[in-house]
C-alpha cells in the first residue's frame, strides 16, 4: 500500500497568483493610460498570456495528479482555484471590452 505524500498549497496558490499578476498589470495600465487604446492592448495581451499561464499550469496539475503527486483532494481544490483564476482573468478584462476609448 502506498502511503500518500503530503500535499502543499502551492498549486491553489499559484493559479490565483497568476490572476493577482493580471490584475496588476491592467490595474497599472489602466492607471498609466486611462482611456486610451494603450491600456486596452495592455489589457488584452496580459489576458491572452494569462489564460495561457492558468492552461500550462492546468497541464501541470493533471500531470502531478496522474503521477500520484497530488492526492484526489488536493487536486480538486487545485483544480477549482484554477477554475477561479480563470473567471477573473476573463472577467478582469471585460471592462478593456466594454468601455473602449
Amino acid at each position: 500500500m502506498k502511503a500518500l505524500q503530503p500535499s502543499s498549497g502551492r498549486p491553489i496558490v499559484t493559479a490565483l497568483a497568476i490572476w493577482f499578476a493580471h490584475f496588476m498589470v491592467i490595474w497599472a495600465a489602466s492607471e498609466i493610460w486611462p482611456h486610451q487604446w494603450t491600456a486596452n492592448a495592455v489589457a488584452w495581451g496580459a489576458t491572452a498570456i494569462a489564460l495561457l499561464a492558468v492552461g500550462v499550469h492546468d497541464v501541470r496539475l493533471k500531470a502531478r495528479h496522474t503521477d500520484g503527486r497530488l492526492p484526489g483532494w488536493s487536486y480538486r481544490i487545485a483544480r477549482g482555484s484554477t477554475a477561479i483564476a480563470t473567471a477573473a482573468v476573463v472577467f478582469s478584462a471585460l471592462p478593456s471590452l466594454v468601455f473602449l476609448p
